[in-house]
């Protein structure tokens, strides 16, 4: 046999090649366990009292004109603690999902693209339950202008998520042919 057949021929020891990790992979893995971890503490953070609903309204209506009391004395402030921690569930489900999922594909798995998916559908949705948050401040706001303005700002956000998951979701579609 000449070298240029030996260059051709497969043995056993050959047959079983590890795939190697892409860059765009590498890259895409690192950022999304930078932001389901970031998002991780924050939850964790979050479900510690450092996001009490009663006290961040309370400060947005000092200051503000004589029937914002009114207002604020007439809000449901359980119901929106309720809605707040339902949303910081949806945040920590999130990025437990994202962060499995980006951990098993960062390991060449093929099935951690659905929990990612999952994850992001879940981080979607949690978005959409904060600006009811926002919503339901904006009625204490000395300006009405103020409060369509933070409703403004919510949907820009929403808007945001949606689009910059939907990204992740196209970029790490493209890697699963890497995949096994």
């Amino acid at each position: 046999m000449d070298q240029l057949d030996d260059d051709f021929t497969l043995t056993e020891d050959t047959a079983i090649v590890e795939k190697k990790r892409p860059a765009f992979l590498l890259v895409l893995c690192i950022l999304t366990f930078i932001a389901s971890g970031f998002g991780l503490i924050m939850g964790l953070v979050n479900f510690a009292g450092f996001n009490d609903v009663e006290s961040q309204l309370r400060n947005a209506s000092v200051g503000a004109n004589p029937f914002a009391r009114e207002v604020f004395d007439s809000l449901d402030i359980d119901r929106i603690q309720s809605i707040q921690d339902w949303a910081n569930i949806l945040g920590v489900i999130a990025s437990v999902l994202c962060l499995t999922g980006a951990l098993l594909m960062f390991k060449m798995r093929k099935i951690g693209f659905l929990p990612y998916v999952l994850g992001q559908a879940v981080a979607v949705y949690g978005s959409y339950v904060g600006i009811s948050i926002m919503k339901e401040m904006t009625s204490i706001m000395p300006v009405a202008e103020m409060g369509d303005m933070m409703t403004m700002m919510g949907g820009i956000v929403m808007v945001f998520v949606v689009i910059i998951a939907i990204a992740f979701i196209i970029m790490y579609g493209v890697n699963l042919k890497h995949l096994k």
